[in-house]
């Protein structure tokens, strides 16, 4: 038997503090800056016209993270995620 069994629903995490509040917020405007700041700072010379659009590398930045973030979280719970007796 695992240890997890029969502990009943699990409890939903606690609630962000104040300072993961404004960690978070300081977050968000800095990436707020960075994207403003592309529409007066431009490439050189972009290589794809997708380069040129203003905000483009911070947004995509960004969803990649949250990608990476998924499919490694995924992949974890796949690999990793095993009962104690698995290799018995």
């Amino acid at each position: 038997m695992s240890h997890h069994e029969g502990h009943g629903p699990a409890t939903p995490p606690p609630p962000l503090g104040e300072t993961a509040k404004k960690l978070r917020l300081g977050m968000y405007v800095c990436l707020g800056l960075l994207v403003a700041l592309n529409i007066f700072i431009t490439p050189h010379e972009p290589h794809f016209v997708i380069d040129a659009w203003p905000g483009f590398w911070a947004i995509f930045g960004v969803a990649v993270a949250v990608v990476l973030g998924r499919v490694a979280k995924g992949a974890a719970h796949t690999f990793l995620g095993k009962d104690e007796d698995f290799f018995a």
